[in-house]
């Protein structure tokens, strides 16, 4: 047996382990920042004839059974049911392959329904009539979403922090 070799994957093969939480790590940071930006936009109108800020919305997919993950970084049920092909992606949105394993990012897309149109004669971006369209953000779903991102976040920081545990023991042996 070689020097500084375990098993068949070597010591590299010890440190794939990693890569699921990893990538689960970064797929709910995405969705958090995203989320933060929905709730920051909840009340932007825009001028008539121009359409006030959309809901945002990650979409991730776990990777096929046996490359790894296991779902541990995909939420429980999909923001939204999966738009259709051409999403939107959006400027400074890193977005891609995440790992080897785990989670994938496969997009940011726009919700396509359209926001509450309140009666307002006083606002600003009134149309003739009066009303003013608002954005597509329900505030209570995104603290939900949120939630859930956190609550994922902290589950795979958990499994992160654990294989570290299991690797250092391993230097032990």
């Amino acid at each position: 047996m070689n020097p500084g070799r375990v098993g068949a994957g070597g010591v590299k093969g010890l440190l794939l382990g990693l890569s699921a939480p990893a990538s689960g790590l970064r797929a709910q940071k995405l969705r958090i920042d995203t989320i933060a930006l929905n709730l920051a936009n909840a009340g932007t109108t825009a001028p008539p004839g121009e359409q006030p800020y959309q809901r945002r919305v990650v979409e991730l997919a776990s990777l096929p059974p046996g490359v790894g993950g296991n779902g541990v970084a995909v939420p429980a049920r999909p923001a939204l049911p999966m738009l259709p092909p051409g999403f939107r992606v959006h400027e400074g949105m890193d977005l891609g392959r995440v790992g080897d394993d785990g989670v994938q990012v496969v997009g940011v897309t726009e919700d396509p329904t359209e926001g509450p149109l309140v009666y307002d004669p006083g606002h600003p971006d009134a149309d003739d009539q009066g009303y003013v369209r608002y954005p597509n953000v329900d505030t209570t779903r995104e603290m939900v979403d949120l939630l859930e991102a956190r609550r994922l976040f902290e589950a795979n920081a958990s499994v992160f922090e654990a294989m570290k545990s299991v690797l250092r023991r391993s230097l032990d042996i």
